[in-house]
């Protein structure tokens, strides 16, 4: 009875109350609003965006009905799905960029978009009711039309625009507006598309993390780069250097024992100390020798890959006679055999491409 009786008293007194001090502030008052997010709206107790699979949705991501989205995948900024048009299917490992816009323009029952497993859509593209095969790459502000097919490793350019019912072969690279082949896909640019589509994937898996924070978190993460840009700049030189993986303390200094020398070092026969050493056993040549370099960054490894091509030029040199012909340079530049077509050489440089580095 007392819950009945003076809980409306008291939520009408606070709203009097509200209503009063947003007055006094005139002009300085904030209006409070909630908006109902759009990244899953549903249309039916059936029809509803299922997407807890996935790795991301922008917040600003708009996806309304019938839409499945695979493990790993992720739909960013600005980007429209409509399932209440058609039903969208899309797999794993999808990426689905900025501004782009997944319906079906005519509305008919049955129409379907099916998006297979590790497929690229680039910003602001538009498919209509197609259906795109795994490892697909479609390109920025391009368009696919009703009923079209992009198979496996086919590449539709930037601006290109598909008819309708129209199939891009498998390796293939389609561009213009119709769009028209072009050539073929080398195996270098699909492990460039292979690659890139990882970088994207942990991009999406940081945005998720940033996204996703709450208020305080936001807060603190916003007071603690506020206490960053007024630290000392010692302190930031250390956490670069923290970032590269560059020694800062005594400890780290400890731990590479004395073995990671730079190009200041002479030749090989420049004698150094080295006090952690046995008695007789302090002085001795330096050598270019295998060490572990697992913990330090990626230039430390080229040093020591440096360090191996210098011994063999050397002994190259060293063994050579000087009344004999030397023979074929080592800095020689080898080109493939088979020049024709131009791509060749990428085939017979690279492996040949399965998409497992997607999978």
């Amino acid at each position: 009875m007392t819950a009945r009786v003076f809980g409306p008293l008291f939520r009408r007194t606070g709203q009097s109350l509200f209503r009063r001090g947003v007055a006094l502030q005139g002009q300085l008052a904030s209006e409070d609003r909630l908006v109902q997010s759009l990244r899953c709206v549903a249309i039916s107790d059936s029809k509803y965006p299922r997407l807890l699979d996935s790795d991301w949705v922008a917040p600003n991501a708009t996806v309304v009905g019938d839409v499945t989205l695979g493990q790993g995948s992720s739909i960013w900024h600005g980007v429209n799905i409509r399932g209440d048009t058609a039903s969208v299917q899309i797999g794993k490992n999808c990426i689905i960029s900025d501004l782009a816009l997944i319906s079906s323009i005519n509305r008919r029952n049955g129409d379907q978009v099916v998006i297979e497993d590790n497929v690229y859509v680039g910003p602001n593209a538009t498919l209509d009711a197609c259906h795109l095969e795994s490892f697909s790459y479609v390109g920025m502000g391009s368009t696919i039309g009703r009923g079209a097919v992009v198979e496996s490793f086919a590449v539709v350019a930037a601006g290109a625009s598909i008819p309708d019912g129209a199939t891009v072969p498998s390796g293939q690279i389609w561009a213009g507006s119709p769009a028209h082949y072009l050539r073929d896909l080398t195996q270098e640019e699909k492990h460039i598309i292979s690659e890139s589509n990882i970088e994207q994937q942990q991009l999406a898996q940081i945005y998720n993390e940033v996204t996703e924070r709450t208020f305080r978190e936001q807060v603190e993460a916003l007071d603690n780069f506020i206490k960053y840009l007024r630290a000392d700049l010692s302190s930031k030189v250390e956490d670069k250097l923290a970032e590269f993986g560059m020694p800062s303390t005594h400890d780290d200094f400890d731990y590479i024992e004395h073995r990671v020398y730079h190009d200041y070092v002479g030749t090989v026969d420049y004698d150094i100390k080295d006090p952690n050493h046995t008695y007789g056993d302090e002085t001795k040549a330096w050598l270019p020798y295998e060490q572990d370099l697992t913990p330090y960054p990626e230039v430390f490894h080229k040093y020591q890959e440096n360090y191996k091509r210098y011994d063999e030029v050397k002994a190259r040199f060293n063994n050579e006679q000087p009344l004999q012909e030397q023979g074929e340079s080592p800095f020689t530049r080898k080109l493939p055999k088979d020049m024709s077509p131009w791509e060749a050489k990428y085939d017979m440089a690279m492996p040949k491409y399965t998409g497992s580095l997607c999978q």
